[in-house]
């Protein structure tokens, strides 16, 4: 079956009703045959009007994915801050952050996920002006991490509840996917890790973004009680990505061939780690997906975090798979269709949606 079948529900139809003032602006400037046409779809029992033109939100604005003709990397850090670890304070340069970010295009990169959110010290502000500075197209995240980092108070709150704080963030804050959204290593997974990740599903369920998942430490259990607990909340596994499948070591393909299975995106999102040892590892599990079936299903990402990789200190980049995972697949058979498929069709379309409200 074409990927264009399978992922059809992404661009699944949703209508919205006309305010009454929309309807006063729009008649204000209609035909006299607009005029006409606008009072009969205003009459009760009128269809409503219907906007499933798809977008993909950046920090900025709302882009039709067109825009992203290049590889997008799902599943990186930007900005983070924490006031206890100095490792981190590179981040605060936005000068330097500008120009690692603005360098990216020359790798063939048009988009990037920044997956953090305020547990991480991401800084919205901080993002909005690299997307200003280097013209790249970043899309925020939000939620909570895992529980060490959740705030204080939400032990006490609902599912319901947390969910309503995420939506009034994700709408005012411009969230363009949810996420990342994590778990611990425990099995089964922790109550209060479940009930955040019950309420991210609500989320998604009520505006039509993408999940993208943390898993913490090596365990595929792990993995697939986050996809049991996000269908569970009756979220489309076609806007879930599992994260860090590459950190798997128990059934490193297994897993993400079950999930696949499923309908949700695989997140070798620690893929282009040039000091990785476990590099070749990776490739050996991204092409058996493929040659299962699954290729439309696989996204790539490196998770930076780290100051060694920029390239001011002599490292690859924050793009860093593209010359470093990107080489080892193509020598490992994949032509620049699939390639293109994997870094560019599969992400954007993931990104996609269109706004439920």
């Amino acid at each position: 079956m074409s990927p264009s079948i399978r992922e059809m529900s992404l661009y699944e139809r949703t209508c919205r009703e006309l305010t009454r003032r929309e309807a006063v602006r729009l008649l204000s400037v209609g035909t006299a045959g607009g005029l006409v046409t606008m009072r009969a779809e205003l009459r009760v029992g009128a269809a409503p009007v219907q906007d499933t033109a798809p977008i993909v939100r950046t920090v900025l604005s709302d882009v039709p994915p067109a825009r992203l003709t290049g590889a997008t990397l799902i599943h990186e850090h930007l900005s983070m801050h924490f006031d206890d670890n100095p490792a981190f304070d590179f981040y605060r340069d936005l000068d330097l952050m500008s120009d690692e970010v603005r360098a990216c295009a020359a790798d063939g990169v048009s988009c990037i996920v920044d997956t953090g959110h305020p547990d991480l010290g991401r800084s919205l502000e901080a993002l909005r002006t690299m997307a200003s500075r280097s013209g790249m197209l970043i899309v925020a995240g939000g939620g909570f991490h895992t529980k060490p980092l959740y705030p204080l108070d939400t032990v006490r709150k609902s599912e319901e509840q947390i969910a309503e704080d995420f939506f009034k963030l994700a709408t005012s804050e411009r969230w363009g996917v949810i996420g990342e959204i994590g778990t611990g290593t425990a099995v089964l997974m922790d109550p209060e890790e479940r009930k955040v990740l019950r309420a991210a599903a609500r989320l998604s369920t009520r505006t039509g973004l993408l999940i993208i998942t943390h898993n913490s430490g090596d365990r595929a259990q792990c993995a697939l009680d986050q996809v049991d607990v996000l269908e569970q909340g009756r979220v489309n596994l076609n806007r879930v990505v599992i994260g860090h499948l590459n950190e798997i070591t128990d059934r490193p393909t297994a897993a993400p061939l079950a999930i696949a299975k499923r309908g949700a995106y695989l997140g070798f999102d620690h893929s282009g780690k040039p000091d990785d040892p476990r590099l070749p590892e990776y490739v050996r599990t991204i092409i058996a997906v493929i040659e299962a079936g699954y290729v439309e299903k696989v996204c790539l990402s490196s998770d930076f975090s780290n100051q060694k990789y920029l390239r001011k200190n002599g490292g690859p980049g924050i793009a860093m798979l593209m010359t470093t995972m990107v080489p080892r697949l193509r020598q490992a058979g994949l032509n620049d269709a699939t390639l293109h498929q994997i870094l560019v069709e599969n992400p954007r379309r993931a990104l996609a949606f269109v706004p439920k409200v």
